[in-house]
């Protein structure tokens, strides 16, 4: 038991010896000495990135004695041959380390993008900081001048950038553009990656996400026009607060869907592929007062919601050969052998099927002040 006991004190000896060596935590930097990143923006030219970097300015305070030093936030960019050695730049003229875990936002210029954006994505997406979450946008206009709006000199907030790039789409793998998920249709040879397109107005600082950006291998090479964005979202049954608008006896009717679900099924016809796609979709229809009784305009809606899937399908497949929908999915389940026989002519095989699409719409007709007609489709 005295062994015992003596034992005990050497080991509690030792520990607070172990304790007056420790080191105290004056390694970790506070947040005044870091660089508490929002937005980052990529613009490459032949032989440089120039890296841009949104970030809160520290500095603030009610007192400030300039306009810069009373931002809440404020633009970093450096120019350099890689991506790390920008950053490096960066830090070392702010005598600051980069946070990446606030970020949220990663745009990549238009231009940029058109020369590859997997290596952009891979770097970012390796930082364990950096959240696979954060939104990734591929702007009409450079990265850069996305956050510095030239046009009125002030900055455009990363939040506002995501809040509105969000508005009316919802959240869907198939859709979703952030950096996991560009990241997995990067690296799978039969999927297509799609970003969503930010425009932007420099001279009135606007900004909108109405189009999406199409990539072959890692290469921006097209983007949709609205109407086939719009068609590409009935498809991935995630269409909630489209607008759109029909012409029924030379007058001009909108209606706005809030919800619409699809069905894809297929077959084969000559080992030819035939798909059928199925859409149903619940709708308001605005201006059709003295046209409630028209049962004609049904059958105008319908087709046009067939007509804007069929444009998406046109412009995504057959002009591009990206398979933005994953039909190749929906082929390899319903027919394996044929799916490995053709899978290195599937860009061909995708072009040359048959797309059967039909709309099913039930409507509800808003009257004056958008009260509810009692007519229902």
């Amino acid at each position: 038991m005295r062994e015992t006991t003596i034992t005990k004190k050497i080991v509690i000896l030792l520990e607070l010896l172990l304790v007056c060596f420790l080191c105290g935590c004056n390694q970790v930097a506070g947040l005044d000495e870091q660089l508490i990143v929002y937005g980052i923006g990529v613009d490459k030219t032949e032989d440089a990135y120039e890296l841009t970097v949104q970030v809160l300015n520290t500095q603030t305070t009610s007192e400030a004695n300039s306009q810069e030093d009373g931002k809440a936030i404020i633009n970093i960019s450096a120019t350099a041959p890689t991506l790390i050695e920008a950053v490096n730049k960066i830090e070392n003229q702010t005598g600051k380390k980069i946070l990446y875990s606030h970020a949220i936002v990663l745009i990549v210029g238009q231009e940029t993008a058109k020369s590859g954006i997997k290596e952009i994505i891979r770097f970012f997406s390796t930082n364990h900081k950096l959240r696979p979450t954060v939104e990734v946008l591929i702007s009409s206009i450079t990265a850069k001048d996305v956050f510095s709006n030239e046009g009125n000199g002030d900055i455009v907030n990363a939040e506002d950038i995501v809040s509105i790039s969000q508005i009316g789409k919802e959240n869907d793998d198939g859709i979703n553009s952030n950096i996991r998920y560009i990241l997995s249709d990067l690296e799978n040879p039969q999927k297509a990656a799609k970003v969503w397109l930010l425009e932007y107005n420099k001279d009135e600082g606007k900004v909108a996400c109405p189009k999406v950006a199409l990539f072959k291998s890692d290469k921006l090479t097209d983007v949709l026009n609205e109407e086939s964005t719009k068609g590409m979202l009935l498809i991935y049954k995630k269409a909630k607060n489209i607008v759109d608008s029909v012409n029924v006896n030379d007058a001009q009717l909108s209606y706005e869907l809030s919800k619409a679900k699809s069905k894809i099924d297929v077959s084969f016809d000559s080992k030819k592929p035939v798909f059928n796609i199925s859409l149903c979709a619940d709708l308001e229809l605005y201006n059709a007062d003295n046209l409630a009784a028209n049962s004609g305009i049904k059958l105008v809606i319908e087709k046009r919601l067939a007509e804007l899937m069929q444009k998406a399908i046109d412009w995504g497949i057959k002009k591009n050969g990206c398979d933005i929908f994953n039909f190749c999915r929906y082929i390899m389940n319903a027919n394996p052998s044929f799916f490995k026989e053709n899978l290195a002519n599937m860009e061909e095989i995708l072009k040359s099927a048959d797309y059967e699409i039909n709309a099913q719409a039930k409507i509800r007709y808003m009257g004056a002040n958008q009260k509810i007609s009692s007519l229902v489709y």
